[in-house]
């Protein structure tokens, strides 16, 4: 769905990414985000899943719990406390603090583990300007892990390791790690490395910026694009 950071090409969209397992998840929820639902035929998700508070990947979340009010139900967002705290002053903000009526909050410490059915939901501390966290979705023995904004992190590639799929972000491109880690972010170079370390099958690049993402040859990636769909 959403593919990009705060300044990326507007066609890229900002980071949600939705997961069917036993229910509906949807891993952050940028600007556009239920715009992009729509757009690709997908429901509102049972679960919210937050990674951390920059606006790039909770602004979307006021309109989708605006339509779960208008559809009779609420959705449940699973983040540590901070973020919770952020999305309810996000609430107050557009004049709106009526629609926590329609969350569910599950703050969970950034080492937490939630199960949501069949589906268990794992986090680990990530390294970003911001208290963030990594999230590992596990259901019917396959497992995803997304890095949410990270510099390299030793809590990803233990949290990711023998995993499926990583999903990490790239918001710069080999030769760009100083100033890429200096605000909390990684590099393809990082990523890749990351997921050779952790023994993942495959590794999906997001969240990068206005120049293409530039990885090394001889890797196998999946290359995202909005409403496309990975099957596990």
């Amino acid at each position: 769905m959403g593919l990009g950071g705060w300044i990326s090409s507007p066609w890229l969209g900002y980071p949600g990414i939705y997961v069917e397992t036993d229910t509906r998840i949807l891993l952050d929820a940028g600007e556009g985000t239920y715009a992009r639902l729509a757009q690709c035929g997908l429901g509102l998700p049972d679960v919210l899943v937050l990674s951390h508070a920059h606006g790039d990947h909770i602004l979307g979340a006021p309109t989708l719990l605006l339509m779960a009010r208008q559809r009779g139900v609420k959705i449940k967002v699973v983040a540590i406390p901070s973020v919770i705290a952020s999305l309810r002053k996000i609430l107050e903000a557009v004049h709106m603090p009526h629609l926590e009526q329609h969350m569910e909050p599950v703050e969970m410490p950034p080492d937490g583990v939630h199960r949501e059915g069949d589906t268990k939901i794992v986090f680990a501390p990530a390294r970003h300007s911001v208290e963030s966290v990594h999230i590992r979705l596990e259901h019917g023995g396959k497992c995803v892990v997304y890095s949410g904004d990270t510099a390299p992190s030793e809590s990803l590639a233990a949290l990711a390791k023998g995993c499926d799929l990583l999903i990490h972000e790239v918001s710069g491109n080999p030769g760009q790690e100083e100033p890429a880690h200096a605000v909390g972010h990684s590099t393809t170079k990082d990523a890749v490395e990351l997921a050779a370390r952790a023994g993942v099958r495959a590794l999906m690049p997001i969240h990068y910026y206005l120049a293409a993402p530039i990885l090394p040859p001889g890797v196998d990636v999946y290359l995202p694009y909005p409403c496309a769909s990975v099957e596990l």
